[in-house]
């Protein structure tokens, strides 16, 4: 059994020692300039010490011990300004259980799902695989302190400005709602119905806006891009709204702004808010009949 570190107790679902692991091999492939020696601290400290979050992460987004020897030797001052916030995250685990017990209250469904905080390789900042939530703490807990100097991106200095350590919460609320969600379907409406949902139920259980980058610029620039997605919904290509981070800056992954507001349209128009609440989490994203009537019902068009 997995030790689970709480917040003055202990948890079975919320595992956090990913994060210390990862810093003790940090501090070991700092000490050396010896590169097969880091290989070795990366594998035998944090890889092979992984919980099968961080195995199913790696999997996932391609992450291997080569790619983390060359992140930490080429951005120090990165990873030396965001390790507080990472290892914060265990402050938070009271927190992280009442939001998913407020989530539970709003949708009693709610099947059980754990949540692993790892260190990824900087591409992403939370995902899913089964009932697991995976989060990247390296990027979730980013802010406007952490030192992004070493990047020649600006996309995640952009992400950083408007998150804060407690965005921690509503990221695994988003991502925990992914476990609940049915299907998959390669097509622009369905993916940022998918993605968008998570952000409004997320922003319902935390009772406080939601601030992000997308959402901000979408606000700002809200009839045209209302006009764009009109052209767009049936198409197939993802990146003219979603994952696009590295290419789109500022105007990178809109599609969740607009998921956002056709579900908030949905639950605004709906006279029975806790139905609309299970129509917006139960929605199958392999039925393009039902995710068209969806929008409809929504009124967003």
């Amino acid at each position: 059994m997995l030790a689970a570190i709480g917040f003055g107790q202990t948890s079975s679902k919320i595992f956090t020692q990913d994060i210390d692991n990862f810093w003790v091999a940090f501090d070991s492939i700092e000490s050396t300039n010896d590169y097969s020696k880091k290989l070795t601290f990366i594998n035998s400290l944090y890889i092979e010490k992984g919980t099968p979050g961080l195995q199913s992460f790696m999997e996932l987004r391609d992450y291997n011990d080569s790619l983390y020897v060359r992140l930490i030797d080429s951005l120090p001052k990165f990873w030396h300004s965001v390790r507080e916030n990472t290892l914060s995250i265990k402050s938070k685990t009271q927190e992280l259980n009442q939001a998913v017990e407020t989530l539970r209250s709003l949708y009693p469904e709610l099947r059980d799902a754990q949540m692993y905080f790892t260190i990824g390789g900087l591409r992403s900042g939370g995902t899913t695989q089964g009932n697991m939530v995976l989060v990247g703490a390296e990027i979730a807990t980013g802010d406007s302190s952490t030192n992004m100097a070493e990047f020649k991106n600006d996309w995640l200095k952009k992400v950083f400005s408007k998150q804060s350590i407690d965005n921690i919460v509503y990221l695994n609320i988003h991502e925990y709602i992914h476990t609940q969600q049915t299907g998959y379907k390669k097509r622009v409406m369905n993916q940022c119905i998918a993605e968008g949902s998570c952000d409004f139920i997320a922003e319902l259980v935390l009772e406080r806006p939601i601030v992000t980058q997308y959402l901000t610029y979408g606000r700002e620039h809200a009839p045209e891009l209302k006009a764009k997605f009109s052209r767009d919904l049936d198409s197939e290509d993802l990146s003219l709204w979603l994952y696009n981070g590295g290419q789109q800056g500022e105007k990178a992954d809109l599609g969740y702004y607009i998921g956002y507001e056709i579900c908030k349209s949905y639950y605004m128009h709906a006279a029975d808010k806790k139905q609309a609440i299970k129509d917006i989490i139960e929605l199958n994203y392999d039925d393009n009949q039902a995710v068209e009537t969806f929008v409809a019902k929504s009124k967003y068009l």
